[in-house]
């Protein structure tokens, strides 16, 4: 929603400007972002939940710098978009997988089982926007025209804010996880819907 409604170049393009004088090289920047969420995911699955959130916390951080840093230099290639979305899709199954080691009540059902169903949902509208603009089903590059309720954007900050309130309220935890799960769920039908209903408006073999 937020990618869709603000220009990410207007917004960090001068942070790019200083972080590129330490790394001019934005897949630097990428596979760096993957090391908080490794070690992020270690501490929480021995216990250190807070910790875990900062290290998670960081990895989003300098995620968002290889962006940054390839705009301010106008150095965006369509590899380190791939890079970019591959290193992403890794986090997050990291950030999703590492609630498993928490003591979670069940929410209708197993816990468990809302671990496996946010791995899947929270990822594919992604992957759904990219294949059909792969298959030119509806070309979207950029990721405007189909709209997403819930893009990486609030996704990942949801599931970090759950992660860093079960460190206090393991109930309250569960709520915002399966929330975020259910709009994920909303979001990935969403965006098969307006592929379906778009791609009308665009030639097909």
């Amino acid at each position: 929603m937020i990618k869709e409604f603000l220009n990410p170049d207007r917004l960090t393009l001068g942070m790019g400007k200083v972080l590129s004088k330490v790394s001019a090289n934005p897949n630097v920047w990428t596979v760096i972002s993957i090391v908080p969420a490794v070690i992020g995911f270690y501490l929480v699955w021995k216990g250190s939940v807070i910790w875990g959130t900062v290290l998670f916390l960081l990895s989003g951080f300098l995620d968002a710098i290889d962006g940054a840093v390839a705009r301010s230099q106008n150095r965006s290639t369509y590899l380190g978009a791939f890079i970019d979305g591959t290193a992403d899709r890794f986090v997050d199954f990291l950030l999703i997988f590492s609630f498993l080691f928490l003591a979670l009540p069940d929410l209708w059902f197993s816990f468990s089982y809302w671990v496996v169903i946010a791995a899947y949902f929270a990822l594919m509208p992604t992957f759904t926007v990219a294949y059909a603009n792969h298959r030119q089903a509806v070309p979207d590059p950029t990721e405007k025209v189909i709209w997403r309720i819930l893009h990486r954007s609030e996704m990942y900050p949801l599931f970090l804010i759950a992660l860093f309130v079960a460190a206090f309220n393991l109930t309250a935890a569960t709520y915002l996880f399966v929330f975020t799960a259910i709009l994920s769920i909303i979001t990935t039908f969403q965006t098969i819907y307006l592929v379906v209903k778009k791609s009308k408006n665009y030639p097909q073999m």
